[in-house]
């Protein structure tokens, strides 16, 4: 009996814990709704490098938010100057400074928010058309 008083109040400590990490982490979720732009800087295959200043300017709609999972809409110039707009789903990682979009038409989005009204994105993608860019973006309005 006196074997299992020990076990029986770690479980009890460890569980505990665990509640109260979840709750702090829901409260002190991000609440990343909003328009975001910024500049893009990058590199493309067959096209080379891209700097700011070059009209390669992102901005990322993200429309709605339900816990740590969201969607939206991303918006940059191709390299012949046409707007491309594409949708994506993304996911708030358990530190809640990290997320992970990923875009419908092809690629993916490593995010970092950096404070409350700044986040940037890690874009890389593969293939023919393969290439990465690193954008710094500014919530504009929410």
């Amino acid at each position: 009996m006196k074997n299992i008083w020990p076990i029986g109040l770690l479980a009890f400590v460890l569980a505990a814990t665990a509640s109260v990490s979840a709750s702090v982490s829901a409260a002190d979720l991000p609440d990343l709704v909003g328009v975001w732009e910024g500049p893009s800087v990058g590199y493309d295959d067959g096209e080379g490098y891209y700097e700011d200043g070059e009209d390669n300017t992102v901005t990322l709609t993200i429309a709605e938010q339900r816990g740590r999972i969201f969607n939206g809409t991303l918006v940059y110039l191709n390299r012949n100057g046409t707007a491309v707009v594409e949708g994506f789903a993304g996911a708030i990682g358990l530190d809640n400074s990290t997320f992970y979009i990923a875009e419908f038409n092809s690629g993916y989005d490593v995010g970092t928010i950096i404070s409350e009204d700044e986040i940037e994105l890690l874009y890389l993608q593969d293939g023919e058309r393969g290439g990465v860019s690193v954008d710094t973006l500014r919530r504009v309005r929410e």
